[in-house]
């Protein structure tokens, strides 16, 4: 009978040759989605085969991690430093030889993965990160960069498992905790982004951004006094945006704190003055009954930005309530107002039904 049995030397070179065919399958997605000019750069001007495609089984070979020898820690200091110079196409070489070399080598495709980051080659990054959490699904900077790409196109459920995994390597982690929970919020698990915000909170209290995505989720889980408190304290930790100012203002209104609405919207008008600022603080005044304050606020939006609905609303109904106190009369100037802001609102704004029915009541 014919002897079938396998020599251990065999199938270690069965094994490598697994590896060089996926690494070359992994490799060879990488240059079709960069086209000629990137490929040349990932693959090396050599490789003029057609392009290959990842076996859908390639997951499936399971390959033990392999670590650098001395030789392979040098070229992939070489090729990170050229990377950290902005030397992406001497980085990307030196990543491909050594993965010509060894396949298996998961730090090179974790680097070659942020070079392209780096590039904005984000379709490219992505298998090059996948291929190296595929050999080493430990490695919590491969496992974590992979959900970052994921992330930033819009894979939502992949970057969310991705970042699972990376929570279970490092459940601390600040980075990791955030995402989670501006993913939660994304699809609509408020209370999940909260618990992730509040352990990026804890992991370090004195992190702006923390308790900035933390606000964030509170409001979005209607939790709007706890909410203010995560704002106040951001913006003690921080310069904050426009952006998140305006939130604490809306925020203080769903509260109806509208003294503290009108204090914060007036503070971002002298920092960062612009039609949605001044619309806010028109509303807050109009809130505390401070109409000609609140007039002077909505007509200043306006003249930032004269299709700004939410502040022509606010004159048209300013000027709509004086007229409706003063009785109404048929050639008030008040009346033409109202009539004008409310339609030029309408234009700007067409799905405005409360602004439709106001015209329609008073025959505007």
């Amino acid at each position: 009978m014919t002897d079938f049995t396998i020599l251990p030397s065999r199938l270690r070179s069965e094994r490598l040759r697994a590896s060089r065919t996926l690494a070359s399958c992994t490799l060879a997605v990488i240059s079709v989605l960069a086209g000629c000019s990137s490929r040349a750069a990932v693959m090396g001007d050599k490789s003029k085969a057609p392009a290959t495609v990842l076996p859908t089984n390639a997951q499936a070979i399971v390959v033990a991690p392999a670590k650098p020898t001395e030789t392979e820690a040098i070229k992939l200091a070489t090729a990170r430093d050229a990377a950290a110079n902005e030397d992406y196409e001497t980085a990307l070489r030196v990543f491909r030889e050594l993965l010509e070399d060894n396949p298996t080598l998961a730090d090179a495709f974790t680097g070659m993965g942020a070079v392209l980051e780096q590039k904005g080659e984000l379709t490219l990054a992505e298998p090059a990160y996948a291929r190296a959490v595929a050999l080493d699904a430990g490695d919590f900077t491969a496992v974590s960069s992979h959900g970052r790409v994921l992330e930033a196109l819009g894979r939502i459920k992949d970057a969310v498992f991705a970042y699972q995994r990376a929570l279970m390597i490092r459940p601390r982690d600040m980075d990791s905790n955030l995402a989670m929970s501006r993913l939660m919020s994304v699809t609509g698990q408020s209370d999940s982004a909260v618990v992730f915000a509040q352990r990026a909170v804890k992991t370090d209290p004195q992190s702006g951004p923390a308790h900035l995505q933390l606000a964030r989720s509170l409001a979005k889980a209607g939790r709007g006094a706890d909410a203010i408190r995560e704002y106040e304290s951001a913006c003690e930790l921080i310069e904050p945006p426009a952006e998140v100012m305006l939130a604490l203002v809306n925020a203080y209104a769903l509260e109806r704190r509208y003294q503290e609405a009108s204090n914060a919207a007036d503070a971002l008008t002298r920092t960062a003055p612009s039609a949605a600022a001044f619309e806010r603080l028109g509303w807050a005044n109009f809130r505390l009954n401070e109409f000609e304050k609140s007039d002077a606020a909505y007509r200043k939006a306006i003249e930032l930005d004269s299709k700004y609905w939410p502040a022509l609303n606010g004159v048209g109904v300013n000027a709509l309530n004086a007229w409706i106190k003063a009785g109404k009369p048929a050639d008030d100037p008040l009346r033409d107002e109202a009539r004008t802001m409310l339609q030029r609102s309408m234009k700007a704004n067409p799905d405005q039904p409360k602004v439709a029915l106001l015209l329609m009541k008073y025959q505007l």
